[in-house]
């Protein structure tokens, strides 16, 4: 077996993939492309030829100190090539996998917001109950850390009373027996998803994210200057774990002072009446002729009536479950307005890849968003009492206070502004509309494909598993 196969799935076929090689040496046999006439294999196979620094040992299997001179050639083109010339595209073609442990759940969406362009998995609430005292503690003095730790520990305590509820409700509505350990781990399982209303956006998660490095770099330089100190070391220490696997392209990584200087977001709205509003959108006749435009992009439509324009546009429509929606969605776009819980904000952010957000500061002035089963289980007073106690904890450490951010429910409403396309909307109801959806993003869902269907008739849309 030559040196090559390797690192090559064939030598032979116009489609390989390339594997066994550090991030970095990969990003230069992409960035090759650009200045080589050769293939991406013939690249490699210089490199490890020793034509373009000394990587041949590593083609050879020397182990670990032939893939440190390897990266420190690759490392010596990205300095050349990436930083001096600023051909940062070369970037992308390196990825980096981390593990991100015992960040806050406030954390955890600043990072998942600081680029569209890395992928994350997350710890679930829906599907996990979390210990006591898991919870980030901020820099506080001791009598703020008292104050802080007693009410984490009491909205704890609320978590289980309403989980506790919740499930005995489940069991009379359903002639359950609580005594068989197997019924009362099921449906305590089931009271996860609600009970963590009462939960704070303190509590800790665990990630796995993973992106190209150009993404991470950015996505590290908007954490590094956030005002918030556990966003700056969550961006250090992704810096330092990161440049392990890329030590070159995450150069000019460091904190911003303009990105720092960027106002924070407003207060949630305090007047929400629906939790989605629908701000603007292109008029209706307009928008069905910008999409049969689209579809026939170049030829004249000026003369074409109503009904020939809209026997173009269901010419592309509908489309399977598994099927890209048409170019042609991408051209029709809706702001709209989200006014929803924390818990909720965690799902319609995982949507961040293909909308473009806007979004509150965490706060108590949105009020709170009562799940319809713990008003089932007669628990909405205890929900309403552990809303009331972290606000006032958090009045008492002061309005400027940065860990009062970290007081906020996840049953407090967040407002959001999102800008999103015809063909993400198609997205996002295929996503948060199946029947096993976390509800309250299922109702948000519901309302958008109302919307939508009410000012573009014409626009096909998936229809809502299991009905609205």
């Amino acid at each position: 077996m030559s040196s090559l196969e390797r690192f090559v799935s064939n030598t032979d076929r116009d489609v390989y993939a390339i594997f066994n090689l550090p991030e970095e040496v990969i990003a230069v046999i992409f960035a090759y492309v650009s200045r080589s006439p050769l293939s991406f294999r013939e690249n490699l196979a210089r490199l490890l030829a020793g034509d373009e620094g000394d990587i041949g040992a590593f083609g050879a299997g020397a182990g670990m100190v032939a893939a440190t001179q390897a990266v420190a050639s690759a490392s010596a083109f990205h300095e050349r090539w990436v930083v001096n010339y600023g051909h940062a595209s070369v970037a992308e073609h390196a990825s980096v996998h981390l593990g991100v442990e015992r960040v806050s759940r406030l954390a955890s969406a600043a990072l998942e917001l600081a680029n569209p362009f890395l992928s994350f998995t997350e710890y679930s609430q829906r599907y996990q109950g979390p210990q006591r005292g898991a919870y980030y503690l901020p820099d506080l003095t001791q009598r703020e850390a008292e104050l802080y730790e007693e009410t984490m520990d009491a909205l704890y305590d609320s978590y289980l009373a309403i989980r506790q509820a919740i499930v005995g409700h489940l069991a009379a509505e359903r002639n359950l027996d609580l005594a068989d350990e197997k019924t009362a781990r099921r449906l305590d399982r089931l009271a996860f998803e609600d009970a963590r209303y009462a939960l704070p956006l303190a509590t800790l998660t665990n990630l796995g994210v993973t992106g190209n490095a150009r993404a991470l770099r950015d996505a590290i330089v908007l954490l590094r200057s956030s005002p918030h100190a556990e966003d700056v070391r969550l961006g250090d220490a992704m810096r330092d774990e990161a440049k392990v696997v890329v030590p070159t392209l995450l150069r000019h990584a460091d904190p911003s002072e303009s990105v720092r200087q960027r106002p924070l977001g407003g207060e949630p709205r305090g007047d929400a009446t629906t939790p989605v509003r629908l701000i603007g959108t292109v008029p209706n006749g307009a928008a069905l002729r910008r999409l049969a435009a689209a579809v026939r992009p170049g030829e004249e439509l000026t003369h074409r009536t109503d009904r020939e324009l809209l026997g173009l546009v269901q010419s592309i429509t509908p489309f399977g479950p598994y099927d890209t929606p048409p170019a042609a969605y991408h051209l029709l776009r809706y702001e709209v307005q989200f006014d929803v819980s924390e818990a909720a904000w965690h799902q319609l952010l995982r949507h961040s890849r293909r909308m473009d957000f806007t979004w509150s500061e965490p706060g108590f002035s949105g009020g709170i968003v009562v799940p319809p089963l713990v008003r089932a289980a007669g628990a909405e007073g205890l929900l309403q009492e552990a809303a009331e106690r972290a606000a006032a904890a958090a009045n008492r450490l002061g309005a400027e206070h940065p860990a009062r951010r970290y007081l906020v429910l996840n049953a407090h409403r967040r407002s959001i502004l999102a800008s999103l396309d015809l063909a993400e909307v198609c997205h996002f109801i295929r996503q948060r509309g199946k029947p096993d959806a976390q509800w309250e993003i299922r109702q948000a869902t519901g309302f958008l494909h109302a919307l939508v269907q009410g000012v573009h008739p014409f626009a096909w849309l998936p229809e809502l598993e299991g009905g609205s």
